[in-house]
């Protein structure tokens, strides 16, 4: 006890006691750091970087001025033809006035600092990639000013959430998820949103996969519909019920209201017709998976399963028309296991790896819907597209 007396003794403990604090101060700057990183339900996120939708206006000078540094533009990687043309960045300009023509929204999925966020591009000028906002996204849509991009924090303990934005891609309310993100879509008057998680499994082609569809009112940020297992089904006009019901790839028709869906129960597949307001919803055939309605609710694409028992499972994108019941298969001959989204009336758009394996990679596709033609490549590095008018 008394060498803590003496001279050597005492800086000893100094020393000590300085170590101490550092270790300490440490340790508070990384747990401060690592919340910071973390948007947790109910704290605010980043706000948006750059660009606006063509319908929408730049924010006045009373929402405060926007730095040029904000702003930032990144190329897209190149076709893998020769004869694409020279990529060319987005300047701020171009990328605040777009001009009439439609944009596309995507996730990007090109290697580097933005890959997950989201990304836009002119229609009329697609070797052109101006990043959008901070948001990273697994799956996103967006329609008539209200967006949603589902979220993922994959660390010790993966997290998913939804985010709800606006057309200026400002969010507006953050929702928990419950399991891990599949799909999304908004109805076409930006009032709602459909979202899908895998509540058990991570694939459709698990056996023992699980499904969880709620309906989220985009105004309010508030949950319609817990679970889509809460609807009544008919089967040919007959009480349709089972335990094992799973529901996805929600697409609504004009109005919100009606919608089509995929029903999978007892190994089969089925397209079902929805009435969100009276909760309930009957089958319309069998063998139609992930459908997407056009633009002008006459026809809906999708995949259809080929393959099996002696080959390979895979999916052929497909149209169907709703007032003849007619289906044909698309140019696409490769596997496309996901649902995709119309470009206009007369085109789909859809995505693809950009390798065989070992990339996460994907690039956006369309091809005519009619089955004429043969596929094209549009935007490569992106994922998730949907068109903004």
């Amino acid at each position: 006890m008394t060498q803590l007396f003496l001279p050597g003794g005492w800086r000893r403990v100094a020393a000590f006691v300085v170590l101490c604090v550092a270790c300490v101060g440490g340790a508070i700057l990384y747990l401060l750091n690592a919340l910071d990183r973390v948007n947790l339900a109910g704290k605010p996120m980043p706000a948006p970087v750059s660009v606006f939708p063509p319908d929408s206006k730049a924010p006045s000078a009373e929402s405060g001025a926007r730095s040029p540094k904000a702003e930032q533009s990144v190329p897209l990687p190149k076709r893998a033809d020769a004869t694409a043309p020279e990529r060319k960045l987005a300047t701020a300009s171009s990328a605040k006035n777009p001009g009439p023509a439609p944009s596309l929204l995507f996730r990007i999925t090109s290697l580097g600092e933005t890959y997950g966020q989201m990304g836009q591009t002119n229609l009329l000028a697609p070797d052109q990639l101006t990043v959008v906002s901070p948001l990273r996204c697994e799956r996103l849509h967006f329609a008539a000013g209200r967006g949603v991009c589902l979220t993922a924090e994959r660390r010790m303990l993966a997290t998913y959430g939804a985010v709800v934005f606006d057309r200026k891609f400002q969010p507006r309310h953050q929702l928990r998820l419950s399991g891990v993100p599949s799909r999304a879509r908004t109805d076409p008057d930006g009032r709602h949103a459909a979202i899908t998680v895998f509540a058990a499994g991570h694939s459709y082609a698990d056996t023992s996969f699980s499904t969880l569809t709620t309906f989220v009112d985009l105004d309010s940020g508030l949950t319609m519909v817990e679970n889509m297992e809460q609807f009544a089904v008919a089967r040919e006009g007959e009480p349709f019920q089972a335990v094992d019901f799973n529901f996805w790839g929600v697409t609504f028709a004009r109005g919100g209201n009606r919608f089509y869906a995929t029903l999978a129960t007892g190994g089969r597949i089925y397209l079902i017709e929805g009435d969100l307001a009276g909760r309930r919803a009957k089958v319309v055939r069998a063998g139609i998976e992930c459908p997407a309605l056009s633009p002008d609710n006459t026809r809906i694409a999708f995949k259809k399963r080929t393959g099996g028992v002696m080959s390979a499972v895979s999916w052929r994108i497909s149209v169907l028309d709703l007032r003849t019941m007619r289906e044909w298969e698309l140019a696409e001959t490769r596997s496309v296991d996901d649902q995709v989204e119309w470009l206009d009336n007369t085109s789909i758009l859809y995505s693809l790896s950009a390798a065989t394996s070992g990339t996460p990679v994907t690039n956006v596709w369309t091809v005519a819907a009619d089955g004429s033609g043969a596929p094209r490549l549009l935007v490569p590095g992106a994922y998730s597209p949907v068109v903004v008018h």
